[in-house]
């Protein structure tokens, strides 16, 4: 039941996606403020070649951005659990190394075990109802000494920590204590659908101690506003991003 609430929520969320036109490449810069800008900041340093999968590919930007790059990129794999993503992928990702799915994160086949050299997952773990055995499958799909990329809310960060001293909740996609949309509408689910919080240290125990993953790294940026200016806060980041960073992570496989 509760796979089914969730998946019709994505479905009527991003139904205009199904006849999106057009899918607008990220722009690089130097300081990454957002998931998206991170993803295609962090990834080429880590990736070394070979085949993708990204589960929960949302628009496509990562993708689109990605395979227009020098990367060496034999496959990508973009998968998705909503309908309308799926079909908005496939008017307008074209390149010969694509392949659109309709899949879901929690219920992977093992066709797919050890075929991937990476796996993307950029705010998506949040949304898996039980994220530790999930992950434990998703370590699976990943050739040895491959990596999976995740980016997640970082409930330690200060903004949040600011949040709980006043007695308020620390939503992460929402406002209002988790029942108003950032536009001003009612949310369908508490926290647009965000069901568990992370922080750098329980994702990274949860990785290696429970989903045989070998080790973590940090990855550092400073997302949301910066009231002090993009390299103050990006110093911030990095010198302490359990209070200053969205949680940004590279996990290696065995």
């Amino acid at each position: 039941m509760q796979k089914e609430a969730l998946k019709d929520h994505y479905e009527k969320k991003y139904s205009h996606e199904s006849t999106t036109e057009s899918i607008e490449p990220i722009r690089a810069v130097k300081i990454p403020t957002s998931r998206f800008e991170a993803i295609i900041t962090f990834f080429p340093e880590y990736f070394k070649g070979g085949n993708v999968l990204e589960i929960g590919a949302g628009n496509g930007n990562v993708a689109k951005t990605l395979l227009s790059s020098e990367l060496d990129i034999s496959n990508y794999t973009l998968g998705d659990i909503s309908l309308p993503r799926v079909e908005g992928l496939l008017r307008n990702i074209d390149d010969d190394r694509a392949n659109i799915i309709e899949i879901d994160a929690e219920n992977i086949p093992e066709s797919e075990y050890s075929k991937y050299d990476a796996v993307i997952m950029v705010a998506l773990i949040e949304h898996l109802i039980d994220p530790l055995r999930a992950m434990q499958k998703i370590n699976k799909l990943l050739k040895p000494g491959g990596f999976i990329y995740i980016d997640t809310p970082n409930i330690a960060k200060y903004t949040q920590r600011i949040k709980l001293l006043l007695g308020k909740f620390p939503s992460a996609a929402s406002k209002n204590e988790g029942l108003t949309t950032y536009s001003g509408e009612p949310v369908d689910l508490h926290d647009e659908g965000h069901l568990h919080y992370f922080t750098y240290r329980s994702l990274s125990l949860m990785l290696t101690e429970r989903c045989e993953f070998s080790s973590t790294i940090k990855l550092a940026y400073p997302g949301g506003r910066t009231l002090l200016g993009k390299r103050i806060h990006n110093r911030l980041a990095k010198f302490r991003p359990e209070l200053f960073s969205e949680l940004a992570m590279i996990a290696y496989s065995q």
